[in-house]
């Protein structure tokens, strides 16, 4: 069987969005100009353009897959979770506070709410496809659960939204936010309760 190699293209893609992803570190949004990542993917305007039609487009394209990766090491790391609504609980906990530290994943949030800059306010097809594998593993013996993996995902990724847009006394803490989402989002889920709810 011969083995398939990345290309020239999906590894300037790559160099692309990591040049994005570092710019708006240094920058933040209002100072990455496709000047900005040509100078430091060592990409030219023409060779941006060939594959991003616009700089919102490369932008939205970057920060989706750093916040899809980052999900998705999560995700992983909660496979041995007690219950599957453990892990999901655990898992925008999580995320609630990595998002939190780094200003580019947090720039999902922005593109959730401004349709101009998130490709029209979508939960993205790349979004479902590649947190599906992840998720499974979460929900693995939930198999009613896993009948309806996409529905759990949206509302996954709704609750994670809403939870980062706007903070309460139940974002305070990890302690508190838990607690909220095994009263709130667990029968969202529609998983079985955790061991712990009766103690939230």
């Amino acid at each position: 069987m011969v083995q398939r190699t990345r290309g020239p293209a999906a590894d300037t893609r790559e160099r692309l969005l990591s040049g994005t992803l570092a710019c708006l570190r240094q920058f933040g949004v209002e100072g990455t100009t496709i000047a900005a990542v040509s100078r430091e993917s060592g990409l030219s305007r023409p060779t941006i353009y060939a594959h991003f039609n616009t700089l919102e487009e490369l932008i939205h394209r970057a920060v989706e897959g750093a916040a899809v990766e980052l999900s998705a090491r999560i995700a992983d790391g909660l496979t041995g979770a007690a219950s599957p609504a453990d892990a999901m609980v655990e898992f925008v906990v999580t995320a609630h506070r990595e998002f939190k530290a780094d200003p580019v994943v947090a720039l999902v949030v922005d593109m959730s709410l401004d349709p101009g800059l998130a490709g029209h306010g979508e939960i993205s097809p790349a979004m479902f496809r590649l947190t599906r594998g992840p998720m499974r593993a979460m929900l693995a013996g939930e198999t009613e659960a896993l009948e309806h993996l996409d529905d759990i995902i949206e509302t996954l990724v709704r609750f994670l939204l809403s939870v980062l847009s706007y903070s309460s006394d139940n974002t305070r803490d990890d302690d508190r936010l838990r607690a909220y989402l095994r009263r709130s989002m667990v029968p969202a889920l529609g998983l079985s309760s955790t061991s712990d709810l009766a103690h939230a």
